[in-house]
């Protein structure tokens, strides 16, 4: 129950639930990266990561609208009391605020592409298990976690627990790769691989957030700890493992991505600390590059991929060749960015649809997780089967399937904070403040930021590396603010602006207008984030957890019922659905072939309305309309 002090509520649960929010975002940023499906308790490799991207910020948003209602409570028995805001006057030419409301214009835009999309149902749940991070429900939980860092970690403290997260899940994840690459993973199943995904399902994710985690590691060593020179040590050992990760994933653009963030380390360095420290720095990156070179040097059966690709990279800018065959590298890409551009010249959707959504197809796009239907209709010829479910490029792929005003938005968002960045290290210069505190904040997170949106160019992001993207896209605004606060207290005063006329549309209401309104909306709120999360992710988590438990069990009627109960529980699911049909087909042809036909048809047929089903919800999928191809061509034969 709240308690009362003195007539109002007792100001400690406000900040409990603020503790709350902040330990929770930290929590999701640990284990988003890391989770997996460990010792196969999970059937689908990614999906705890998901689910738990969908807890968090679902709890998050709940305590946060409860303890906007608490707030109001405590004022609503001042009638007479009046809120009112104004666009202009509360953003003024503060480029972190405006980036918050470009924030605003790209949800939005997402919004109105999944209420405009062919399947509105695949964009807000999405559509195959692999594409995490596009659909609706990814996206407004990824916003949830960069609102929760922009607003509420607006302090050294909090921010430091930040780079503290970010340095560690590099470490722990960098660490299992390196390990991997020496073919020992004994919870994952992925020694060997010539390109190393450590905890992420893929190497350009791994790779990509090695470029966040290196910078921010390379600044941790100049802060100053207790027993400096054991952390130190500690440091730099993770920063080394941090660069033999990323050699051993592979990943070209990751290594130019990275290149990019260490300079504009040393710019920055350069710009606000003094030679001594950014000779310090220089030593630090030297001497952790020695000690990953030795790790990469030792013997492997693997060998040594990344100089491969490293040598690579000027090869990429060759024209030579005439094959339209998608490929890796910068040629297949550059072949999927001219096959996209099409796109946004028709705006061709896969179905017949009403002229005003043909209309509103620039603007909203294909919508969410609708890029992978409509490239096929673009897209260069092939000479086998080959699926492009993503345009390799964050900012096109936004286009595709969020039009020009989610492009709008998320640009406007990435150069606002460019902006701020530039902007308040140059204040920064010429204040003479140096490393202090927040000047060491500048190092840990301006440069991650900047390499990562320097990676999204080439990269593929998902949830895995979405997650502390957008987590440092916040932690740039909160910084912005912490550093505009000090350098304006020591800068003399300005006069406020007249806020007498309204400049701006703006809000002007009652306080018990906005304590009934709050408390609308948080009742809404929790009751949809509740509803979402335990029809949707913990019905499928049980399916997921039933097939992983029992799908090679050795009695071959317990595997069956297995398969059956997970795919009955969860039938939107591709991947059960499709894998279960495919041995409903392989077992009714060898029933056909033993003699056993009204066995084999009706087997058949089962598979086949698993299809029919599917299909109502996703026509476009193409393994279902291969199958469905299969069961007609076999039905005939027979």
């Amino acid at each position: 129950m709240q308690q009362r002090v003195g007539g109002t509520f007792n100001p400690n649960t406000v900040d409990r639930l603020d503790q709350a929010i902040l330990w929770t975002t930290l929590a999701a940023l640990f284990l988003v990266p890391l989770l997996f499906s460990y010792f196969d308790v999970v059937s689908v490799f990614n999906e705890l990561k998901v689910v738990t991207l969908h807890f968090t910020a679902g709890l998050i948003a709940i305590l946060w609208v409860w303890q906007i209602v608490l707030r109001r409570l405590e004022s609503v028995s001042n009638s007479n009391r009046q809120l009112s805001w104004d666009l202009f006057i509360w953003a003024g030419r503060n480029p972190a605020r405006w980036a918050l409301v470009a924030a605003g214009v790209w949800v939005f835009a997402q919004i109105a592409s999944t209420l405009l999309s062919p399947l509105p149902v695949i964009s807000f749940f999405g559509g195959d298990e692999a594409r995490s991070g596009y659909n609706l429900y990814d996206s407004l939980s990824l916003m949830v976690i960069f609102l929760s860092v922009a607003l509420r970690f607006r302090s050294r403290r909090n921010l430091e627990l930040l780079v503290y997260t970010l340095v560690a899940t590099g470490t722990i994840a960098a660490a299992y790769g390196i390990a991997q690459h020496f073919n020992w993973d004994p919870i994952g199943g992925n020694a060997g691989r010539t390109r190393v995904i450590a905890s992420f399902g893929n190497t350009l994710n791994f790779g990509g957030y090695m470029v966040m985690s290196i910078p921010a590691t390379l600044a941790l060593a100049s802060k100053r700890f207790d027993r400096k020179w054991l952390w130190v040590a500690i440091l730099l050992g993770a920063l080394s493992l941090q660069l033999a990760g990323i050699w051993f994933s592979g990943g070209r653009g990751p290594f130019l991505a990275v290149a990019a963030s260490i300079t504009t380390f040393f710019v920055i360095s350069v710009a606000i600390g003094t030679p001594r420290q950014t000779l310090k720095s220089a030593a630090y990156i030297a001497v952790s590059s020695i000690v990953a070179a030795i790790i990469i040097a030792l013997p492997s059966p693997q060998g040594d991929i990344g100089l491969e690709r490293a040598l690579s990279i000027g090869d990429q800018f060759s024209t030579t060749g005439v094959s339209t065959d998608i490929k890796g590298g910068l040629q297949g890409r550059l072949s999927i960015w001219r096959s996209s551009l099409k796109i946004a010249t028709g705006w061709d959707v896969p179905i017949e649809e009403p002229a005003v959504n043909s209309m509103l197809r620039p603007l909203f796009g294909l919508g969410p997780d609708m890029y992978v239907y409509s490239y096929p209709i673009v897209g260069t010829p092939q000479s086998k089967l080959a699926l492009v479910d993503h345009a390799h490029n964050y900012e096109l792929q936004l286009l595709m399937e969020q039009g020009f005003v989610g492009f709008f938005g998320f640009t406007a968002l990435a150069g606002l904070l460019t902006l701020a960045t530039f902007s308040i290290v140059r204040r920064y210069r010429r204040s003479g403040s140096g490393l202090d505190g927040v000047g060491i904040l500048m190092l840990m997170l301006l440069p991650a930021n900047i390499g990562k949106l320097f990676e999204l160019q080439t990269g593929v992001a998902r949830v895995s590396d979405l997650a502390m993207t957008l987590a440092l896209f916040g932690a740039t605004i909160a910084l912005y603010e912490i550093a505009n606060k000090r350098l304006s207290a020591d800068e003399p005063e300005v006069a406020p602006a007249d806020q007498s006329a309204r400049s701006s549309p703006g809000i002007s209401a009652s306080n018990q207008m906005m304590f009934g309104s709050s408390l609308l909306a948080a009742v809404l709120v929790t009751a949809v984030v509740l509803t979402v999360f335990v029809s949707w992710d913990l019905r499928r988590l049980s399916a997921s957890r039933m097939l992983a438990t029992g799908y090679d069990d050795p009695n071959l009627n317990v595997r069956a019922q297995v398969w059956a109960d997970a795919q009955a529980q969860a039938p939107e699911r591709e991947s059960f659905t499709f894998s279960l049909f495919e041995q409903y087909f392989a077992v009714s042809k060898e029933q056909y072939d033993l003699g056993n036909k009204e066995e084999a048809l009706r087997l058949l047929n089962v598979g086949r309305d698993m299809l029919l089903e599917y299909e109502k919800r996703d026509p476009f999928e193409l393994d279902t309309q291969i199958g469905l191809s299969k069961t007609v061509s076999t039905l005939a034969t027979w």
